[in-house]
């Protein structure tokens, strides 16, 4: 392994929240974790995953008063057989978040979308309802 590893630098450079690097002395594997965002509107709160190569139906997405919860997970397997060989290949990907949401919100009114590896969740804010109080 060279001292002065590209993905040591990369991490430097860019923070260890876009790469997360296993080592090994036999293999290094690295992933991406995926970026995520929350933002409050006045009606409304937005929570943005980026999950690129992911196909729709592997995502499970639940949604409560105060937390957006994302699961993927995704399997390939790949057989190849012939007189002389024989290959088998398996590949698993998952990812899972769960984020606390800024503001109470009515779940069963949210409305989730997924386009070019982006999944948009925005869910309506919980209305506040203020009366008022007579003093005796």
């Amino acid at each position: 392994m060279f001292e002065n590893n590209i993905f040591d630098e990369i991490e430097r450079e860019l923070g260890s929240n876009c790469l997360a690097v296993m080592k090994r002395p036999d293999l290094e594997v690295v992933s991406r974790i995926p970026v995520t965002d929350v933002v409050e509107t006045e009606n409304s709160v937005i929570a943005t995953f980026e999950l690129p190569g992911v196909e729709k139906q592997n995502i499970q997405l639940n949604v409560t008063e105060d937390t957006v919860e994302v699961k993927v997970e995704k399997k390939a397997e790949k057989e190849i057989k012939d007189k002389e060989t024989y290959s088998y290949e398996m590949r698993s990907q998952s990812f899972y978040s769960a984020l606390p949401l800024p503001a109470e919100v009515v779940a069963e009114n949210a409305d989730a979308s997924y386009k070019n590896g982006i999944l948009r969740v925005e869910i309506p804010k919980a209305k506040k309802h203020t009366k008022k109080i007579e003093i005796k």
